[in-house]
């Protein structure tokens, strides 16, 4: 997007800048910060998130060069300003203004860092931004502990400054009012102001300071003014012990909205499901249970408990019992386990049961089919009403290449046996327990032995007393 291309915008003179480019060396990865995964999502989409609800005019991020990486995962729409130097977020800042079209008129910064700003609070910063026009609105919360937080200073209730952490020597009996991860400026006073923006001892230029100087600007009205949120929204994620305090209130939440919507989580501190996934009312979710990346789960169906589900979509009054579903597709009415794994590919129709031990990898099978018990079925095509055995294994791999088993419908394949791909069993056959079947089946016919062959099946006999009946 050009700086003056037109915008169809619920706020047209917004602009929201996201600063990103810290190196975040306290997360102790080669991960970028912004890329860390929080509950199955890059930490950074959550402020982006927040910033598009707001349907600004304009979207900038701050990026160093050291952070290329995120570049790639912006939506589109998103500009990017290069801070080559890390000279603080006061530089950082300033980074984006040459950036900005002609009808901008405010400016609201986030941090990428800041995983559980609400829109709720952005649009009551913006609200009071816009009614009560002041040069800078900081979003604030109030904290019992300030932490690494930039302190509030008032002087007869009104906003005076913004101290940093490490520019502070003062101690405190009682909460703090901290800076709280959001500022919504005016644009014009801002460019006048960010070029008087004193370097710090610590050789860096903090956004923060300028809240001083907005205090002692002459304004037309009051100059600096706070607009309060939860505490939850000034936690920055600096290290993995902020992260995991971030990702158990975004999971806490992500919880409440399922439940609202009418799912079953029978105890929420026990699960964790990934903000990309989404569940149908009446579906029961057991404790000790983790369902993440792109999975569905339909109406009325019972997962867990102790059960992972990853990438899968599982049909409506399915139930997975202490079971691995990954990449893999369940139809309606289904049940799965306990302690089978469905790996990707694997696609199940309605009706069909897969129980102990199983193991399915890029397998297709059919309506109302029964694999009951510590089975393997890999690169298979298994029709309808079919009966695996217990201990049938589809030996897909030959040392140099993967090959395809096909079993027919209404096939039954005995205990034991061995399906030696590339091998099909045509519908209706049958395999004696025990079977090393390494040539295709042909329907209705009965094979043995090692190696298997056809022979004719035996008539039942009659049970005593039932001759002549």
């Amino acid at each position: 997007m050009r700086p003056d291309e037109p915008t169809d915008s619920a706020h047209p003179t917004l602009a929201v800048v996201v600063l990103a480019g810290g190196l975040g060396t306290r997360m102790r990865s080669r991960t970028a910060k912004e890329l860390q995964p929080l509950a199955g999502r890059p930490l950074l989409s959550y402020v982006l998130e927040v910033a598009e609800a707001l349907q600004p005019a304009q979207r900038i991020v701050v990026l160093s060069p050291a952070k290329r990486a995120v570049e790639e995962m912006l939506p589109p729409g998103w500009q990017v300003a290069w801070q080559e130097q890390p000279l603080g977020t006061g530089h950082a800042l300033a980074q984006a203004l040459p950036l900005l079209a002609p009808g901008i008129r405010q400016i609201l910064l986030l941090f990428g860092d800041h995983p559980l700003l609400a829109v709720a609070d952005m649009r009551r910063l913006l609200a009071v931004a816009s009614e009560r026009g002041p040069a800078v609105a900081v979003l604030t919360t109030v904290l019992d502990d300030p932490a690494g937080y930039g302190r509030v200073r008032r002087q007869n209730g009104s906003v005076v400054g913004v101290v940093e952490a490490r520019e502070d020597a003062a101690s405190y009996d009682g909460p703090v009012e901290v800076v709280s991860g959001a500022t919504c400026y005016d644009r014009h006073w801002l460019e006048e102001a960010l070029p008087r923006l004193e370097r710090s001892p610590s050789g860096e230029y903090y956004h923060t300071w300028l809240v001083e100087l907005a205090a002692q600007s002459p304004w037309p009205t009051e100059p600096a003014l706070t607009v309060p949120a939860p505490p939850e929204t000034a936690l920055g994620v600096n290290d993995r012990v902020d992260l995991a305090r971030a990702e158990a209130i975004i999971r806490r939440r992500i919880a409440e909205r399922l439940m609202r919507a009418g799912v079953a989580i029978v105890d929420p501190n026990s699960t964790f499901i990934d903000a990309t996934v989404e569940i149908e009312p009446d579906a029961r979710i057991e404790p000790f249970t983790v369902i993440s990346g792109r999975s569905w789960i339909g109406e009325g169906s019972r997962v867990g408990p102790h059960a992972i589900v990853r990438d899968s979509r599982i049909g409506p009054e399915c139930e997975v019992l202490a079971s691995v579903i990954e990449g893999a597709v369940l139809g309606s009415r289904v049940h799965i386990g306990p302690y089978a794994h469905l790996r990707p590919g694997t696609e199940v129709a309605d009706d069909v049961h897969i129980g102990n031990f199983a193991e399915l990898k890029n397998a297709q099978v059919g309506r109302e089919t029964r694999i009951g018990h510590f089975s393997y079925l890999g690169d298979a095509e298994v029709g309808e009403r079919v009966n695996i055995g217990a201990g049938t294994v589809t030996c897909n791999f030959d040392g140099v290449a993967k090959h395809r088993t096909v079993i027919e419908d209404d096939a039954f394949i005995g205990s034991d046996t061995m399906l030696v791909a590339p091998v099909r069993v045509g519908e209706g056959g049958r395999t004696g327990a025990g079977s090393v079947v390494n040539r295709d089946v042909p329907p209705g016919k009965l094979v043995v032995g090692v190696p298997a062959r056809p022979i004719e099946a035996r008539r039942s006999r009659p049970r005593p007393g039932t001759e002549g009946a």
